[in-house]
């Protein structure tokens, strides 16, 4: 039994009103439902939701990963639970189009919930679609931390609950500690990135993905039409080879919106190790390093 692939996260947001508008007018996205404080919205592909939003604070509340169904969610949940790992018990129908799950929490303090889909997933079909606007991204793609110590929760991510190592960016000095990995569960290049950080362990950003560099810019254009500044990019990441831009919402929440994001087929081979400072990946095409925010976490 195995997680198949990030599903959603949800994130804490100051002004639960001003982010809907936000993330539905701006981003793109679909509100779905609400329960509560939370709103959940998707990006069209199919009726489940891929984002929610949290009244309260800012950061992350949890992020989710799927699993096949809710026998292959018991399955797992048992060998956690045999492998010393503290799971909460299994919840039937916690959130909208979700069956059952459970949570546990990583090393660096998230929660991480593993969940089963109540109904099958709609083919990602252009003809299925039914986003909010034309420039909605199509899905959800990864999410990413920073760390007090990059090695901790990526061993634990690997080595417990069985993701596979992508890429390793390490200091050009051996004996520092890891700067960077990047971790999956399936096909896509990273699921999960973990950077280091002098801030704590928080949220950095999560993800989007978009058809092509060339809606990455038009998202740059929408942005600076609406006097959004973005924050990062338009550029080229060194590992996963994506194009990228980084803006942030109206609480502080960093989004990246990202296309051409590496497949890797074969879950056992070795992950590709980079060498030197983060500036040296962030963009390939310029040697300039990320803004000094960009340490920044949520």
């Amino acid at each position: 039994m195995s997680l198949m692939a990030f599903d959603h996260a949800v994130i804490r947001v100051q002004d639960l009103d001003a982010a809907r508008r936000w993330y539905c007018d701006w981003l793109g996205l679909i509100e779905l439902a609400q329960d509560g404080d939370i709103v959940y919205l998707g990006c069209g592909g199919d009726e489940h939701f891929d984002l929610g939003l949290r009244a309260g604070s800012v950061g992350l509340d949890h992020m989710a990963f799927a699993v096949a169904g809710v026998p292959e969610l018991e399955e797992l949940h048992r060998q956690y639970s045999e492998r010393g790992i503290a799971c909460t018990a299994i919840e039937r129908a916690p959130e909208p189009g979700i069956a059952a799950a459970f949570r546990l929490t990583v090393p660096t303090g998230q929660i991480f919930e593993v969940m089963a889909r109540d109904g099958r997933t709609s083919y990602p079909h252009t003809t299925k679609w039914n986003p909010a606007a034309a420039h909605a991204p199509l899905d959800i793609n990864h999410i990413t931390f920073l760390a007090d110590d990059v090695e901790l929760p990526t061993r634990f991510y690997c080595e417990q609950l069985g993701f596979a190592f992508s890429d390793l960016l390490l200091p050009p000095d051996a004996d520092n500690p890891w700067l960077f990995s990047f971790i999956r569960v399936g096909e896509n290049h990273h699921d999960i990135a973990i950077v280091k950080g002098s801030v704590g362990n928080k949220l950095h950003h999560v993800a989007f993905l978009v058809n092509g560099v060339s809606e990455v810019v038009r998202f740059a254009d929408r942005l600076g039409r609406f006097g959004w500044r973005i924050e990062a990019g338009v550029g080229r990441h060194g590992p996963g080879g994506n194009s990228f831009l980084y803006v942030r919402d109206p609480s502080g929440n960093r989004i990246e919106i990202t296309a051409d994001v590496a497949r890797l087929p074969n879950r056992f081979e070795s992950p590709r190790i980079w060498r030197g400072e983060l500036s040296a990946v962030f963009n390939v095409w310029t040697e300039a390093p990320p803004p000094a925010s960009f340490g920044d976490g949520t």
